[in-house]
C-alpha cells in the first residue's frame, strides 16, 4: 500500500546519481547509499531531482533509477518521483511510470527554456497529476528555473489542480513559506529546501525536509527534524549548527554538484563526477576539502 499524503513528510534526501568509471549509472552504489541513508535516519527519498541530474539522464535511466530506489526501500520510508521535463508529454510519461513502479508521490519543477507563463504551468503540472493518480508536488527552486511567483498565486493556483497537494521549496525567503502556509489553511503541504535554512523552515511550518546534503550528513539533518518533533528547539538548533558547518564547507568549494560528489568520495562512496556539461571536482582541490572536513570533526 502506498503511503498516505499525510505519511508524506520528515527529511528526505535529494536522492544523488552515482556512476561508474565509464559515466553509466552505478545501479549497485544506489542500492548501497539508500540503504545508508535509511540506517541514518532518513524519511523518505526525492529521486531525479537537481541533486541527482535528472534533466541530464535519458528516461529510461530515470525509470530504472526510480525502480531501484523502490525496491531497495521495500515500503519502508515514502518515494517521491521527481518526472520533471521540458515537455509534459515526456514528464506524465514518466509520472505514469513512477505510478506503475510503486512510487508514493511525484514532483516536477516548471517547464523550462520556454516561458509558458502560469497558465501553461499548470497545464503541464495537471498533465502530471492525471498522469500518476498520485499526490503530486511542484518544485519551487527559481535560482535554477528563473520562474518566480508569489504566495497566494501558488496556492491558489495550484490547488486548484486535482492531485496537486503541496510544494518542495527550495528558496531563503521564509516570509514567502509563511504566507503560502498562512494562505493555504492546511491545504497546501511544503517540504523545506535550502538545507542550511530547515530549522527556520520547520519552525515556519514545513512538514519535512528534501536537502542534497541530506546525502552524506544524515545524522545531522535527522537529528534537526527529530529534535523539532520532541519540541527541543535547543537542540534542534544545535544540530542545524552542525549541519551547517558542513554546509560552510560546501560553499567555500562552490556548492556544486563536483564538490558534493567529492565529499561522498571521501566518505568511501565511489559515486563518479558529474554528467557534462556539469564539471568535476579539481583533483588538486581534494585535500584541502578533506582538510576542511576534518577541521570541523565531519568524519567523526
Amino acid at each position: 500500500m502506498p503511503f498516505s499524503v499525510e505519511q508524506i513528510k520528515g527529511v528526505m534526501p535529494a536522492l544523488m546519481t552515482p556512476y561508474d568509471n565509464n559515466g553509466a549509472v552505478n545501479f549497485d552504489m544506489i542500492r548501497r547509499i539508500v540503504t545508508l541513508q535509511i540506517n541514518e535516519g532518513a524519511g523518505g527519498f526525492f529521486v531525479c531531482g537537481s541533486s541527482g541530474e535528472g534533466l541530464l539522464l535519458t528516461p529510461d535511466e530515470r525509470k530504472r533509477i526510480a525502480r531501484t530506489v523502490i525496491e531497495t526501500v521495500a515500503g519502508q520510508v515514502p518515494i517521491i518521483v521527481h518526472v520533471g521535463a521540458v515537455s509534459t508529454q515526456e514528464s506524465a510519461m514518466l509520472a505514469a511510470d513512477a505510478r506503475k513502479a510503486g512510487a508514493d508521490a511525484v514532483s516536477s519543477i516548471p517547464p523550462v527554456y520556454f516561458k509558458v507563463g502560469l497558465a501553461g504551468m499548470l497545464q503541464h503540472i495537471r498533465g502530471i497529476a492525471e498522469a500518476a493518480e498520485l499526490p503530486t508536488f511542484y518544485y519551487h527552486i527559481p535560482a535554477l528555473t528563473g520562474v518566480q511567483l508569489n504566495p497566494e498565486e501558488v496556492v491558489d493556483a495550484f490547488t486548484s489542480v486535482p492531485g496537486v497537494v503541496g510544494m518542495k521549496f527550495t528558496d531563503s525567503d521564509m516570509f514567502f513559506l509563511w504566507s503560502m502556509l498562512d494562505a493555504g489553511k492546511g491545504r497546501f503541504r511544503v517540504f523545506n529546501g535550502s538545507d542550511q535554512m530547515l530549522f527556520q523552515g520547520l519552525c515556519t511550518g514545513a512538514i519535512g525536509g528534501i536537502g542534497s546534503t541530506y546525502n552524506y550528513q544524515m545524522r545531522n539533518i535527522a537529528g534537526v527534524y527529530n529534535a523539532m518533533e520532541a519540541g527541543d528547539f535547543n537542540k534542534a538548533r544545535e544540530w542545524q549548527w552542525k549541519a551547517n558547518a558542513v554546509i560552510k564547507v560546501l560553499f567555500h568549494n562552490g556548492a556544486n554538484h563536483a564538490c558534493e560528489k567529492a565529499i561522498m568520495r571521501l566518505r568511501g562512496f565511489e559515486v563518479g563526477t558529474p554528467r557534462s556539461p556539469l564539471v568535476p571536482f579539481p583533483a588538486e582541490k581534494m585535500d584541502v576539502l578533506k582538510r576542511q572536513l576534518e577541521e570541523i570533526h565531519f568524519f567523526d
